[in-house]
């Protein structure tokens, strides 16, 4: 029979990646995609019609408890920049753990999708996983943490929008000059699947996602660049732009956004101009039994 697997932020970059790999017809499990908005609502539900998608709050205990009735795993993945996004997290922890307490409850795995190196508290988009890691350390459910890196994809379609260009240009948001370690979502999908897969060897794991080693920001446009065949000049943005830009696409802004969500952008910009977040890509290498996915190669699969 199959098994309902519940994931929050369902419409999101992430999931967009995971959810393809699991969903199968016949399916080995059953879906409930959790969104916020009613345009992921109707986009996700034309394109998993067998998939159960619900619109909830995660700010309400009550409605966390209507979404893992009857899961068997639950993905959680917060809202970025929320301000309360920990809060989200633990009440998505309690109600896994009522679940988890009903009799004959099916309930066996919490995934929650961290960042890499949550300890940052300078970064408020990592203080508040940091916190839910550390709630989700002390329940008494069976989980695995996920700690991706900064997202190679997320530069990748302005850089492909490049390819046509006489004298390419690339707006970096931040000090082009400052090393990453980057994440490429296809290979943090493929760990999501096994990981979900093959469950019980993963139990109270936490793996660091890094897909590359250190490379400047700069070293990366570049990589993408020779795909390309181009030379790609690198200008930085100025900072107050970038936030607006941030805002813009994480909270879909036509206005004014209050202080409280900007405060999460407006941090990581500071931190992004002076340090990068870097880790090793040994454990997602280990996973895959494949070496993780550079920026050039990346960009050679879209092109492709």
């Amino acid at each position: 029979m199959a098994e309902l697997i519940v994931f929050t932020c369902a419409s999101g970059k992430q999931c967009s990646h995971i959810i393809p790999l699991l969903y199968r017809d016949p399916p080995l499990f059953k879906f409930r995609l959790v969104v916020h908005s009613e345009s992921s609502l109707k986009s996700l539900s034309s394109q998993y019609p067998d998939a159960e998608v619900v619109r909830r709050n995660l700010g309400n205990p009550e409605e966390c408890s209507e979404i893992v009735d009857c899961a068997a795993i639950v993905y959680f993945i917060g809202p970025t920049f929320h301000p309360h996004e920990a809060q989200f997290g633990f009440n998505m922890i309690d109600a896994s753990v009522r679940e988890s307490r009903k009799p004959n409850s099916k309930l066996s795995h919490f995934i929650f999708s961290s960042v890499l190196h949550p300890e940052i508290t300078k970064l408020l988009n990592h203080d508040r996983k940091r916190q839910i890691e550390e709630y989700l350390c002390e329940s008494p459910l069976k989980y695995t943490i996920l700690q991706p890196s900064h997202f190679a994809d997320n530069a990748m379609g302005r850089l492909l929008s490049l390819k046509d260009s006489p004298d390419p240009v690339f707006v970096a948001a931040h000090d082009p000059e400052v090393a990453f370690s980057f994440s490429c979502l296809r290979d943090h999908a493929e760990v999501s699947e096994k990981i979900i897969r093959e469950r019980s060897k993963h139990f109270y794991a936490t793996y660091q996602l890094a897909s590359t080693w250190p490379m400047k920001y700069s070293e990366y446009v570049q990589s993408v660049g020779q795909v390309l065949g181009k030379t790609i000049k690198v200008q930085q943005m100025p900072c107050e732009e970038v936030v607006d830009m941030y805002c813009s696409l994480v909270f879909g802004a036509k206005k004014e956004v209050d202080q409280r969500f900007k405060d999460g952008p407006e941090r990581l910009l500071l931190y992004y101009n002076k340090r990068g977040i870097v880790g090793s890509p040994s454990v997602l290498e280990w996973l895959l039994g494949r070496p993780g996915t550079t920026p050039a190669q990346l960009a050679a699969s879209l092109l492709s």
